[in-house]
């Protein structure tokens, strides 16, 4: 099987959004566990802050690439987040927050240290996301054949 220029591209992205996640996760958890105890709030702070680094961090990278390689005009943004958004924003919400949200507070119930919590369960959440987002991009292609 033969892996396209694009399709390392929009992983790349996706993986340059998920360093901004570990930054965030990392300050998020950091930060709460130094002004309380509690394994919900510290989980919920972890997922914040994966929100806000990978939104930059992502949004960073698809601007940066797309420029380098065309002129990334303000439309044929907002058509890539059309197609993009939908399947981004649920397997955010209902697998890659809940999953990171539920590992990081069962180990920090557990005594695990808040770093490593964050970012083991930021591992896992992260593989079920780039799974699921792949296998969008690859029907959207197969099937509507548009081009994320």
């Amino acid at each position: 099987m033969k892996i396209s220029r694009e399709t390392i591209n929009f992983n790349k992205e996706i993986l340059f959004g998920e360093v901004g996640a570990i930054v965030g996760t990392q300050l998020g958890g950091l930060i709460s566990s130094n002004i309380t105890n509690s394994s919900t709030t510290i989980a919920y702070s972890v997922v914040f802050g994966a929100l806000v680094g990978a939104s930059l961090f992502w949004l960073i990278m698809r601007i940066y690439d797309k420029s380098k390689k065309e002129k990334y005009s303000r439309e044929k943004f907002i058509f890539d987040l059309k197609y993009f958004t939908p399947a981004s924003a649920f397997f955010t919400f209902m697998c890659y927050y809940p999953t990171l949200f539920l590992i990081t507070k069962y180990l920090l119930e557990h005594q695990i240290m808040v770093t490593f919590s964050a970012i083991f369960s930021q591992f896992v959440a992260f593989s079920f996301f780039l799974l699921g987002i792949n296998t969008y991009r690859y029907v959207l292609i197969k099937v509507f054949n548009k081009e994320l």
